[in-house]
């Protein structure tokens, strides 16, 4: 069975938008049970507050020694792979909205119950609302 997830991204810390113009994926800390295919939809904090990307999960468990270099895209203050040693995930890019349809109101006025302080699994309305914008 395939899961839906929002994963929070701080574009302070990193540059999402520069990174996936080049490469077509982005790693993440694996905190959840997130697993191969399953869907991500990226939401920026502020001053973005809106989701912009559709990813699939690509690979998973991987060591932080075998992740992807990417230390010129988080700002020096706040190095993401140093933070973190545990296993990391892969995510391809599927599609990017270049728009603020999916802003944090928008998604609150179609049943988000949650803030936007930590990934979490997406279903019914709330996610056929976002998959409207990505077909």
């Amino acid at each position: 069975m395939i899961n839906n997830w929002v994963f929070i991204v701080n574009p302070n810390h990193f540059r999402m938008k520069d990174f996936l113009e080049k490469y077509d994926f982005v790693e993440f800390t694996q905190r959840n049970k997130v697993h191969l295919n399953d869907i991500v939809y990226l939401y920026l904090t502020s001053p973005v507050k809106a989701i912009k990307y559709k990813m699939i999960v690509e690979r998973t468990d991987i060591p932080i020694e075998e992740t992807f270099e990417d230390s010129d895209y988080s700002l020096p203050d706040n190095p993401r792979k140093s933070q973190n040693t545990g296993l990391w995930l892969r995510l391809r890019l599927l599609d990017t909205i270049n728009n603020s349809d999916l802003s944090l109101e928008a998604l609150k006025s179609h049943g988000l119950r949650y803030s936007m302080q930590g990934n979490f699994k997406v279903s019914g309305e709330l996610l056929d609302f976002i998959e409207s914008f990505f077909q």
